[in-house]
């Protein structure tokens, strides 16, 4: 896909440092409802984090820029056939920097290089910044998930 980066984002795994991050990301109003994010506290928060290391049905990474997360991005619900991508952009300020594009590239050739069918993710309909990165990268919407939820694919 063609587009002018307005910033460099450097993949990493996801680390301590930025599940720190992530903590006070996803308990900002805007971006826990963005996301969809259910109450949550540090202790199930740093369960969850342990549980990363056995999982095979995550994969998980940071974007990082200028030497700090500001990102977090990846699957859930990887099976043989698919997984739902997720991610946010905890750094408010760089909304529209093209980070979002650079994950979701990340992303795709991740899932590609593990022979994956599809992918798909389940957004909120007023979330018009996923919506739009979605359909640029060629998901089209295959169902109404809830009243306010769209479930998004791409199948490859």
């Amino acid at each position: 896909m063609e587009y002018r980066k307005l910033m460099e984002v450097e993949f990493r795994e996801f680390d301590r440092e930025a599940l720190e991050k992530s903590w006070k990301w996803l308990n900002d109003p805007q971006l826990k409802s963005l996301t969809m994010t259910p109450d949550f506290d540090q202790e199930s928060q740093e369960k969850w984090f342990e549980s990363l290391k056995t999982r095979t049905d995550y994969h998980l990474k940071a974007g990082w820029y200028n030497g700090a997360p500001i990102a977090v991005y990846g699957l859930k619900h990887i099976t043989g056939t698919d997984g739902e991508v997720f991610g946010y952009i905890g750094e408010k300020e760089l909304w529209g920097k093209t980070a979002a594009i650079q994950m979701m590239q990340d992303i795709i050739d991740y899932a590609k290089s593990r022979n994956l069918e599809s992918l798909y993710c389940i957004t909120l309909k007023e979330n018009k910044r996923t919506y739009r990165l979605c359909s640029r990268f060629g998901f089209e919407t295959e169902k109404e998930v809830t009243d306010d939820t769209i479930l998004m694919r791409l199948r490859f």
